[in-house]
């Protein structure tokens, strides 16, 4: 099937032209700025107005029985000033202290409490504990003030040495505190004894306004110190449709975060964060960003398990996986390239059971994290590896990746594992259906969509998608400048791909009018105990494959009674025994 090019012009564009199979195709680098208004003063809701009214009356009393240079200023910093500034709810408090620690701070405040408000002490104020310790120097106390959530802690300096990514933390001053934050944006302090906003980078307050992710230090340094704020700062761009400034967006480049993110960072911290993107308001936009500055196969891969997976595989296997890997950050631009083409063709075409899966994946954040980590995964196929010299059985290299590599769970790496790997092996299923649906048999349509469990929407609209990328794999397609807004190189004719959604409309209309939408739910007719007492004989490895027969017989035969099944049971039998 051809691919057919659509000229489309924008109004600010820088052309990049490519060629592949004797065409001429044209992409687009957009420049968006992305100005927004934001609000020049935090406005407190009732609760956070009754909290800082608290902690003031706190700190005048306190401060009232202390030497001036030792009076207590305390200022909520981070997300929350951010996302009231954006005009956003927050119920992320963390205050920062100037002069004692977040413990001593809190043990005080109860003590206040007790004292001059012992109501709001037995109602307000839970356990005051010391978290686990994230340095050797500094602890934080979380206890509740009016229902919320509040940490406390001291304001910090850190300092990086050269063999550890685990800072030494001190007590420092506000400013100390600020620019050693991963963003300017996330630097914006709340004073709350004098009730402003402070912005000690001097750049904050202007790049939120602006959308412009930058570090407040040096980029290329932040980054060094802690390679984990590149994620954490692309994170934050498809959170909220932020550009990435120039001269940070280059220093994420640099080869040796690279290699720090495969062999020093935790694979649970970058799991975190990739799950984060992946669930944002715009993840192909941060997926965009990871494959523009080369971060692709540094985060999607087996980690420290890598070792274990070249100790047990021959030289060809290992070069297949590399291959396979190369393939994820060559494959990405292209599935970056056709998902906002192909979004609005399912939204505008008019078949509606695509639509309804569609929107049924795209609305849950966690159904969404799996279609995402199918398309990026997706090069790896069937591939699977010997993960444990004592054991035949190979693990697939999709399960290897999400399991180890990302330290995600089984609700992620079972079902993205299987529908990877059947997009490969079982897609002969479909072939047969689009090519001559009625010859297709009910069990066979029936035991395809019940190895994807309750995933099987999700599975028909990432094989709809990926039917699409492997058509058009042949393209070139440049790795341009990430945008929040989706820039299409491609320029597809739609009508290209409202026939595959089609085809899988015919496909989600069959599953329907043949009653196998809860497939996945159906068990034997006949359990393991009645079987044994009706063929009058002991459990064994017969019963396992019976059972399988069974499923295939309750398929083709809606209607049939378990009289029947048992009947036809005892036929088949000899082959089994």
């Amino acid at each position: 099937m051809n691919c057919l090019i659509s000229t489309i012009k924008y109004s600010i564009t820088k052309p990049i032209q490519f060629k592949s199979r004797g065409s001429i195709y044209k992409s687009f680098q957009h420049f968006h700025t992305m100005k927004r208004d934001i609000h020049s003063s935090i406005s407190l809701n009732d609760t956070e107005l009754k909290i800082r009214n608290l902690l003031v009356d706190f700190c005048e009393h306190y401060n009232s029985n202390c030497e001036p240079n030792k009076e207590l200023v305390l200022r909520i910093t981070g997300g929350w000033v951010r996302d009231k500034l954006l005009g956003n709810d927050s119920n992320d408090l963390d205050i920062a202290i100037n002069h004692l620690s977040g413990e001593e701070f809190a043990s005080r405040l109860h003590s206040y409490l007790d004292q001059y408000h012992p109501s709001l002490t037995l109602k307000a104020i839970h356990t005051i504990k010391k978290n686990p310790e994230k340095s050797k120097h500094l602890e934080t106390c979380t206890t509740k003030l009016f229902g919320l959530d509040i940490d406390f802690v001291n304001l910090r300096s850190e300092e990086y040495t050269t063999d550890s990514r685990v800072p030494i933390i001190e007590c420092g001053t506000a400013e100390e505190d600020a620019l050693r934050r991963d963003a300017t944006l996330n630097a914006l302090f709340y004073n709350i004894n004098q009730g402003v906003i402070e912005d000690f980078t001097g750049k904050g307050l202007d790049d939120l306004r602006n959308g412009i992710l930058r570090t407040p230090l040096q980029p290329l340094q932040t980054f060094l110190d802690d390679p984990l704020r590149v994620l954490r700062l692309i994170r934050f761009a498809s959170r909220f449709n932020f550009l990435v400034e120039s001269e940070t967006l280059e220093s994420m480049t640099n080869d040796e975060i690279k290699s720090t993110l495969v062999h020093k960072i935790s694979r649970e911290r970058i799991g975190v964060e990739v799950e984060k993107i992946l669930t944002s308001k715009n993840p192909e936009y941060g997926l965009h960003l990871i494959n523009y500055v080369g971060l692709t196969k540094s985060i999607f891969n087996a980690g420290p398990f890598n070792q274990i997976i070249e100790a047990n595989n021959d030289k060809d296997t290992l070069n297949e996986m590399n291959s396979c890997a190369q393939n994820l950050s060559s494959q990405l631009p292209i599935v970056l390239g056709l998902f906002p083409v192909f979004q609005n063709t399912v939204k505008r075409c008019n078949l509606s059971r695509f639509h309804e899966a569609y929107e049924a994946i795209f609305n849950d954040k966690q159904l969404k994290k799996l279609f995402w980590l199918c398309a990026i995964l997706q090069p790896y196929e069937s591939f699977s590896v010997k993960s444990n010299a004592k054991r035949v059985m190979r693990t697939q290299m999709v399960e290897i990746i999400l399991k180890e590599g990302l330290r995600f769970g089984k609700y992620e790496f079972d079902p993205v594992s299987t529908i990877v790997k059947e997009s490969q092996l079982s897609h002969e299923i479909l072939d047969r259906f689009f090519t001559v649906p009625e010859q297709l048999q009910r069990s066979e349509l029936g035991l395809y969509l019940k190895q994807f469990d309750k995933y099987s929407a999700l599975s028909i609209v990432f094989n709809c998608f990926n039917d699409i990328v492997q058509e058009i794999s042949y393209l070139e397609v440049p790795n341009t400048l990430p945008s929040p807004v989706p820039v299409n190189p491609l320029q597809l004719d739609t009508s290209v791909i409202t026939e595959y959604v089609r085809r899988y409309e015919c496909l989600l209309d069959a599953i329907i009018n043949q009653e196998l939408t809860e497939v996945h739910i159906m068990r034997p007719l006949i359990d393991g105990k009645t079987l044994s007492k009706e063929l009058s004989m002991k459990p064994g490895p017969w019963m396992g494959k019976i059972n399988s027969e069974i499923l295939v017989w309750q398929l083709d035969n809606p209607s049939g009674s378990k009289d029947e099944c048992i009947s036809y049971v005892k036929e088949i039998l000899p082959k089994y025994i």
